[in-house]
This record gives C-alpha cells, structure tokens and sequence, in this order.
C-alpha cells in the first residue's frame, strides 16, 4: 500500500526539495510554491547561483560524480524532480543521446537511494515521447510500451520505470507525461523571433498533432501531484484539446500579428537537427483522460487562442 492516508492542509507548509528549479517549468512551480508558504530546497549543478536566482536554500550537486547532499533531504516530506538536459539543444549524437539519458535515470536513481523515511511523495518528470509520435491514434495513459523503442520512448519509459522503484518503500509516484508547454522558454522562446519576423509557419506537411499546455497549468498539475494523494503513477499533461502543427501555425501568427506562410520542409530539419527533427516532426495525438476523469482537474486553458492571447497581451486586438 501507497501513503495515500496524509492529506496536507490547505495552507500547511510542506518541505519540498526540487531539482530542476531553475529550468523553464521549474522556476515558474518554484514561484507558486513560494507563494503557498512551503519550505522548499533545491538541488543544482551551481547551488550558490541557484539560490540567488530563486531565493531559497540551494546545494550543489552533480549527479554524474557526486552523492545527494545529506542537507539536502533533512526533514524532505516531498521531492520533485524535473532534471534532465535540455532534449532541444542541438543534434542528438550518441555522447549526447547518453548526457540526456544518464541525467534523468542516474538522477532520478541516486534520489530514490536516499529518499527520507519520512517522504510522503516522490513526483518525477516525464514526457509524451513514450507515446509511438506517429498518425492520428488518440492515446491515454493506458498505452503500453511495445519491446521495439525509439529513442524517445526509451528515455520516458526507463525514466518511469526507475521512478516506480519509489514506491516499494511506501511512498507515492507519479510520473508528469508534459506536452509542449507554452510560455516565456521552451519551444516558444525559440519560435518567437522566426514568428516575429514574419517568417513563421508549419513544420513539415503540418498534420502532425501537437499536444501542447499553458505554463499556469503544467505548474498546477505539479502543485496538484505533490499536495493532492489522489494522484498517482503516470499523468499526460497537456490541454483536452490538441491541435495540429499547422493551427498552432496559424494561432501564433495570428497572437503576434504576424503572417505564417513560411512552412519549414521536413528535410531541413533532419539535415540540420538529425534525430533530434523527430521533437518538431512526431505526431503525439494525447488526451489527459486521467487529469479529467479520475481527478477532475480544471485547466485554465483549453483553448489555444485563448492561452496565447495570455501569454501576448499586447497583441491582441
């Protein structure tokens, strides 16, 4: 049986320990934890640069070489982890392919080893590249990984798999499956100036599914998966209404005011990325059946105009 008997309450400090935190998703989740009053610590390969940045206790630690400061996990009732190398930079050779890999397993593996007794909850990134990226099947958590992998689905598969290892010492798992998560980094922040200068458009034929979520609720689907003990095992974050690339296209251009008549063929990116082509190229076709039906989760935005007129203000009419 999984702790699934504590229920913090509402307003209750929790001692958070965070990995990641000054990535992307993390300083946005940092910031709402901050604003909740929990006591939160983070992990990073530069801990005093780390600590002036979110303004919280911070340790080194370099998962290749080093062991989890003990200071670390004192008194740590929930860990979230979302470290891992950027997938987006550059070509995916084989030295890279094995950084991106050994810095979400080997991590996630030396956390696990010294996980406190008193853990309530063990949430860990995760990635809808465990999904086939192929046609216009629509998936759910439900899928299983088929013994033949990409590199892709190997990476999440064997992230989740060594997350599982949490739970035989009592303590809740779950496995957040992001989409492209909209907001100022990621995938937009590198979209941005090609979009600007009018010079954005589709990748490819543009009939690949993108299965994207605004930043605010990729941040509450992490707060909701350390606070609330109802969730557990793998979530597909991403919005209840997936568009193709060529909408989002169409979407952004029209959020900056700017034409998205400029498609970007296929062959250029596998000319230029390799491998790496398969992130802008795959087709994830992914519904968040669990955030909806067993969790009831209310996104603030499951609209894609909507999310990026947000994100925009002062574009909009």
């Amino acid at each position: 049986m999984l702790k699934l008997s504590y229920i913090p309450s509402e307003g209750q400090s929790m001692n958070i320990l965070m990995t990641g935190a000054t990535g992307f998703i993390g300083r946005h989740l940092m910031q709402r934890l901050q604003l909740e009053n929990h006591t939160i610590k983070a992990l990073s390969r530069n801990g005093k640069r780390a600590s002036q940045l979110l303004g919280v206790p911070a340790f080194d630690w370099d998962y290749a070489t080093q062991d989890v400061p003990a200071e670390a996990m004192h008194d740590c009732q929930i860990i979230i982890n979302l470290m891992g190398e950027n997938l987006g930079d550059g070509r995916w050779t084989e030295a890279r392919k094995h950084e991106i890999y050994a810095s979400r397993i080997l991590s996630t593996r030396k956390l696990i080893a010294v996980a406190p007794k008193n853990l309530q909850a063990f949430v860990c990134g995760s990635a809808i590249g465990i999904y086939p990226g192929v046609g216009d099947e629509l998936y759910d958590e439900s899928y299983t990984v088929p013994e033949r992998l990409s590199f892709m689905q190997t990476l999440c598969h064997d992230w989740e798999q060594e997350a599982v290892r949490i739970e035989h010492s009592n303590v809740r798992r779950v496995s957040i499956r992001t989409g492209v998560v909209l907001g100022e980094g990621g995938m937009l922040k590198k979209l941005l100036p090609i979009f600007k200068l009018g010079l954005g458009g589709s990748v490819g034929d543009g009939r690949q599914w993108l299965p994207w979520i605004h930043i605010d609720d990729i941040v509450s689907v992490f707060c909701k998966a350390a606070l609330d003990v109802r969730y557990q095992g793998p979530i597909n974050a991403v919005s209840p209404s997936p568009v193709r690339y060529r909408e989002f296209a169409t979407a952004l251009g029209k959020a900056l005011r700017r034409p998205s008549y400029f498609p970007t063929p296929a062959f250029i990116l596998k000319l230029v990325l390799g491998e790496a082509a398969a992130l802008a190229l795959n087709s994830y076709h992914i519904t968040p059946r669990r955030l909806l039906e067993d969790y009831n989760f209310r996104f603030k935005f499951n609209n894609l105009t909507a999310a990026l007129n947000d994100l925009f203000p002062a574009t909009k009419s």
